[in-house]
């Protein structure tokens, strides 16, 4: 089915629905509440992300352990293979059994206590925390992606906004596992407070295994947000 069959729908609209073959779209969001004077990654953690190491079964805690335990988790990311997986645990419980070497989202799916997780959830994988849920949130806040394994990625548009009035600095960086994990700057703003928006009429394309993250710095302490869409190839499906 061709695009332009699809009753005219827009086209975003028609990616979601899985009408156009091979390709889907990814959303991803983020926000540090205290970005200081050296880039830190948008995500819940307020510090410069880091990566697991090597695969590694994941587990999920809390702060407020008798308002949260027996609640459940979903977290997305990638297996060892770098394939796409998803899994829920149990928070306080045992660790899974899938191993991961990314995570990329954690979603609340069940609550102990009330409609939403009360202390602030954290995933680790081998040690390293890979993602946190801050207090009655429901899901990440994470500026950040790995391409999986045969897709290849297209990043159509990216979005940053700051609480004050500051000059703030943000990038979007990648880093494949193939150029020796170096970190390469595909895209360099600089605003002064407000939000800014910036749309790619010539999509970047990323190659799969790659790492995806906005990083920021402001002038002062400051809480930054930013996000950016993706179009998905998925080359198993030619």
């Amino acid at each position: 089915m061709t695009f332009a069959s699809i009753n005219n729908a827009p086209f975003g609209l028609g990616l979601q629905r899985g009408l156009i073959n091979n390709f889907s779209g990814i959303h991803k969001f983020g926000l540090n509440t205290a970005v200081g004077s050296s880039f830190e990654t948008i995500w819940d953690g307020n510090n410069t992300y880091t990566y697991p190491s090597s695969p590694g079964t994941a587990t999920a805690t809390s702060s407020d352990t008798s308002s949260d335990n027996t609640g459940t988790v979903e977290i997305q990311g990638l297996d060892s293979n770098y394939d796409l997986a998803t899994e829920t645990l149990t928070i306080g419980g045992s660790a899974g059994s899938t191993s991961f070497i990314r995570v990329f989202r954690a979603v609340m799916k069940t609550a102990n206590t009330g409609n939403t997780n009360v202390g602030v959830i954290t995933i680790t994988v081998s040690s390293t925390t890979v993602a946190q849920i801050r207090a009655e949130y429901g899901q990440t806040l994470m500026a950040l992606y790995t391409v999986p394994r045969n897709y290849k990625a297209y990043l159509m548009q990216l979005d940053v906004g700051s609480s004050k009035d500051l000059e703030n600095e943000i990038r979007l960086v990648t880093k494949q596992i193939s150029n020796g994990n170096v970190w390469n700057t595909k895209t360099f703003v600089t605003t002064r407070g407000g939000f800014m928006e910036k749309n790619y009429i010539v999509p970047l394309k990323i190659e799969e295994k790659t790492d995806i993250e906005l990083i920021a710095k402001a002038s002062a302490t400051s809480s930054i947000s930013g996000g950016f869409e993706l179009i998905l190839q998925n080359l198993n499906e030619q």
